[in-house]
């Protein structure tokens, strides 16, 4: 994770990890996970900005202290100011207001975005671990860092899932959509689906078996105060370095059984499979499109097109897009861009937009959002919250959705929503 600290400091671990860090995740710490490098970053908690909605408007407060602009304005505007990245997260409902797109109503008090300063973080790679820190001089380790905490039982991690709909609502949704395609309204929507569950366990213990199970490469634990966002995503929502900007839609999913014969007739199926390689092209091209608004002229490429990627329970078709990014751009403009994400809306976004918005079970809240962290130097790391769990107090919702096209089975779409459950379930 490349947050460019200003001082290391190795630390020795006081306990096997990430089991001797669950005191500082129930103390509120933020967890950012990366499955594929095996990386961990554990922030404390730090100054918070918060955007909720107040029935007309989004208010943006730093620490109870009002800012002024919009949420990516007022974010911006922060994060720029300080010598340090903040980690956090923004509701899908925040990015379509703030790129002009219709969303579902939403109560008043309802969470917009949250992000945390990151004075202090522990860094974790390969069992090693380092104390990050951004002031003037290194810090000492944070209280409460020293004492090991055993894991709780098993048990007490799990949850179980009923979805919000039948599945004869879902079937009369999905060709809903497809009578829409048919009449040249959009070309491809994300349809998504809440499912929620009583859950009386320990956040903290759920994400350590998640992460373990799932391996996602954005995972993430963040306490947003009083709604704890439990992540496993595997999408690159937005990445930039410098001037490079990165974006990895996942569009195009089948089932991984562990089977080798079997899997790999599977992948040979879903890279062949008409409806998948249409569905990925079209949102491919939508991303290339927003991609397109804040890039340098002709910088915009396919460097990766279709790959399969494997996880636990599922494979994907992933693209990789790599663009320049135009010199006078500002992260607000960035965001709106780009956010909410082509993957998880569809073609052409406004108009699909305005259709979820009449569709759906009901606000997606900070699933299809953005969750990672920003620098003050413009360097971000932003995924796609799918696979997403929000947990408050005893209720847990997640969402799962997918790609309906003309060609879309309904009985098809239906059994990929519980395949990606899996993830949390196990």
């Amino acid at each position: 994770m490349d947050l460019a600290p200003r001082h290391r400091q190795p630390l020795q671990l006081p306990g096997p990890w990430p089991d001797c860090a669950l005191g500082l995740l129930r103390q509120g710490a933020a967890w950012l996970h990366t499955g594929d490098s095996g990386e961990s970053l554990l922030v404390m908690p730090g100054e918070t900005l918060v955007s909720r909605w107040d029935g007309q408007a989004w208010v943006t407060q730093l620490d109870g202290l009002p800012l002024a602009g919009s949420p990516w304005e007022a974010l911006a505007s922060t994060v720029a100011r300080q010598p340090f990245p903040w980690v956090g997260a923004a509701s899908f409902e925040l990015a379509c207001d703030e790129a002009g797109h219709p969303r579902q109503p939403l109560e008043v008090g309802a969470l917009g975005q949250h992000w945390t300063g990151v004075a202090v973080a522990l860094q974790v790679k390969d069992g090693r671990a380092e104390l990050w820190s951004w002031g003037d001089a290194p810090t000492a380790p944070p209280q409460g860092w020293s004492r090991p905490t055993m894991a709780p039982a098993e048990g007490r991690s799990s949850v179980n899932l009923a979805s919000h709909w039948t599945e004869a609502q879902h079937r009369s949704a999905v060709e809903e959509i497809q009578a829409r395609i048919l009449d040249g309204g959009f070309y491809v929507a994300n349809l998504c689906v809440p499912f929620s569950g009583k859950f009386s366990g320990d956040a903290a213990a759920l994400a350590l078996s998640a992460f373990q199970r799932a391996r996602p490469p954005f995972g993430a634990l963040l306490d947003l105060g009083g709604l704890q966002l439990l992540s496993l995503s595997m999408e690159r929502l937005l990445s930039r370095r410098g001037a490079r900007l990165c974006s990895q839609p996942i569009k195009g999913s089948a089932p991984l059984t562990g089977d080798p014969v079997q899997d790999r007739a599977v992948t040979e199926a879903l890279l062949a499979d008409p409806k998948e390689r249409a569905e990925h092209t079209m949102i491919l091209d939508l991303v290339r499109n927003d991609l397109g608004r804040v890039a340098v002229p002709g910088s915009v490429q396919v460097t990766r097109l279709m790959a399969v990627e494997p996880y636990p329970t599922v494979q994907h078709l992933v693209s990789t897009l790599e663009a320049m990014a135009r010199p006078d751009l500002g992260l607000a403009d960035l965001l709106r861009a780009m956010l909410p994400g082509g993957s998880v809306t569809g073609a052409p976004k406004h108009a699909v937009c305005g259709h979820l918005a009449q569709a759906e079970a009901g606000p997606r809240g900070f699933y299809c959002g953005a969750v990672g962290w920003i620098s003050p130097g413009g360097d971000l790391d932003l995924a796609l919250p799918i696979r997403t769990a929000q947990i408050q107090g005893e209720n847990l919702t997640y969402w799962t959705g997918g790609g309906i096209t003309r060609r879309s089975d309904p009985a098809r779409e239906w059994a990929e929503l519980h395949l990606k459950t899996r993830a949390m379930t196990g």
